[in-house]
């Protein structure tokens, strides 16, 4: 934050002297605004993502332009409030992995001239399990297409207490409105003489009892006990959803029997469910024998699983990885009837984020 502010409040103080000699021209800021952003962001390197309960640092360049939505609103002619979402992918140093996410936040645009602005703002940024608030600083340049489209371009700088991260947006916005700043509305519609108008529209009825009446019910036929938004559509949280598998196998086996079939197939549905999940067969033995002969066997018995995956149940095999412990992870470091039927195992284990509805 200290960082943003040590650069934002000096160019600010100097734009603000000098904006009279800017602005001979400037009419002000735009009016109600929806736009379209491609955004590319360099992640802090010390960012971490997780890959099978393994850390690797995420890569600190640039990452492949993204989507993302953004909506302005000018509170006078020189000030106006923009939020946006964007989403976002980060390659991992080290793995062959990609780590999703999203940000999204709210800044204050002060606009010194017809182009160029600068903005001061909060947001958040989400890049696999780990979320952090961040202070923003942009500087921008916006540009006319024609009376209701325009562009822009910006530069960003978030900063938390552990990151900061650097984002480049490119945005076209369509004007959606033609009164002006919204402030300046409310001052000037005070002197206004009111006007009395007979109303249509029925402004009681709530078809779906979710307490958002039909006239602005933009969700009709909400489930019962959803909690809802002011446009009357569910409100959803995120909850993590995790499937997991064992499968045991005879002594110097690497057949998997009909016991376990089942639990197979159950994993083979999730994946199927979650279409860009990937999953790591862990195959494992007792403690009889060599390490080099038990290195083997493990390796045979995660690929039996993901034969099974494949075969039986259509999963991609570029989603499956297999990995071979042999004899180094036992489950009971022992030898014995019931120790070595617990160490002699292929494991997995998947986790998805999914969205749930809140109830009352």
């Amino acid at each position: 934050m200290k960082k943003i502010v040590g650069i934002a409040i000096p160019a600010l103080a100097g734009l603000m002297l000098a904006a009279p000699a800017l602005a001979e021209n400037y009419s002000g800021t735009h009016d109600l605004a929806v736009g379209v952003r491609l955004s590319t962001v360099k992640f802090d390197s010390d960012r971490i993502h997780v890959n099978n309960g393994t850390p690797f640092n995420l890569d600190s360049s640039f990452n492949t332009p993204q989507p993302g939505l953004e909506f302005s609103v000018p509170l006078t002619n020189r000030i106006s409030i923009r939020s946006f979402i964007d989403y976002v992918e980060a390659s991992v140093d080290g793995a062959s992995s990609t780590s999703y996410g999203r940000l999204f936040g709210t800044d204050v645009l002060f606009h010194p001239h017809q182009n160029f602005y600068l903005g001061l703002g909060l947001g958040q940024a989400k890049v696999q399990f780990h979320r952090d608030r961040v202070f923003r600083g942009t500087l921008g340049y916006a540009r006319d297409i024609n009376e209701r489209w325009f562009w822009r371009a910006e530069y960003a700088l978030q900063t938390s207490s552990d990151f900061n991260d650097h984002q480049i947006v490119g945005a076209v916005n369509y004007r959606i409105g033609n009164s002006g700043p919204l402030l300046t509305n409310w001052r000037t519609r005070d002197d206004a003489p009111p006007v009395v108008e007979d109303d249509p529209i029925d402004r009681t009825t709530d078809s779906d009892g979710d307490g958002v009446p039909d006239y602005r019910d933009e969700c009709p036929n909400t489930p019962r006990g959803h909690v809802v938004d002011e446009r009357g559509c569910t409100v959803y949280t995120t909850s993590q959803v995790t499937q997991e598998l064992r499968v045991g196998f005879a002594f110097d086996s690497a057949r998997v029997t009909t016991d376990y079939r089942g639990d197979i197939r159950r994993l083979a549905d999730f994946m199927k469910e979650h279409s860009d999940t990937e999953v790591t067969l862990h195959g494992h033995t007792d403690l009889i024998g060599t390490a080099e002969y038990n290195q083997g066997l493990s390796e045979r018995r995660a690929r039996a699983v993901a034969d099974i995956l494949v075969n039986e149940h259509g999963i991609n095999r570029s989603r499956i990885r297999t990995v071979g412990h042999g004899m180094s992870q036992p489950v009971v470091n022992e030898i014995s009837i019931p120790a070595n039927q617990r160490n002699r195992r292929t494991e997995a284990r998947l986790s998805v984020e999914i969205r749930v509805p809140q109830t009352r």
